[in-house]
């Protein structure tokens, strides 16, 4: 969803599926998931596909070399940082919530300086916690894109289905 929400906000609204064309002119291969597409298809790092480029995430690297044995000195793989677009999962409280105060609980947990703490080697993930520390590998061999593409999140809500319908049409069918 983020590679293709990365290209609606670089060629907006009537040029991203043109991008996706050329992509899928080009042999683009979609695959059914990341583990898939990682571990079998991207020649890089331990795949043994045929495919040079994955779609992945900026803390890719740091977890290459902390799983690696032996450990390299330097990241098997690296990250486009001009093409990342801004990923924010979040978790709330429903309105009306059968089981608000204990929703209320879990929601403090998770923003927990301990619990995202734990985010980083846990989901390779970085921490929304402002001052969290992270461990040394994702500064030493990960990328923190200056300017990630985003778009505003009632705008993706608004038009994801649509969106989803149309890079279906475009790309698979």
């Amino acid at each position: 969803l983020a590679f293709m929400l990365a290209t609606i906000a670089e060629f907006g609204e009537k040029g991203w599926r043109d991008y996706w064309r050329e992509l899928r002119s080009g042999g683009v291969e979609v695959v059914d998931g990341w583990e898939q597409a990682y571990n079998s298809s991207f020649s890089g790092s331990a795949g043994k596909g045929d495919r040079p480029l994955v779609v992945s995430y900026a803390t890719s690297p740091p977890a290459e070399v902390i799983y690696a044995d032996p450990r390299p000195s330097s990241a098997p793989t690296g990250v486009l940082t001009k093409t990342c677009f801004r990923q924010i999962e979040g978790v709330a409280v429903l309105k009306n919530a059968p089981n608000a105060a204990n929703a209320k609980l879990l929601v403090d947990f998770m923003i927990s300086k301990k619990f995202q703490s734990d985010l980083p080697l846990q989901m390779f993930v970085l921490p929304a916690r402002l001052g969290t520390e992270v461990p040394p590998e994702f500064a030493e061999f990960g990328a923190t894109p200056k300017d990630p593409y985003s778009l505003e999140p009632r705008k993706i809500a608004a038009s994801r289905d649509r969106w989803i319908e149309q890079w279906t049409d475009t790309v698979l069918r």
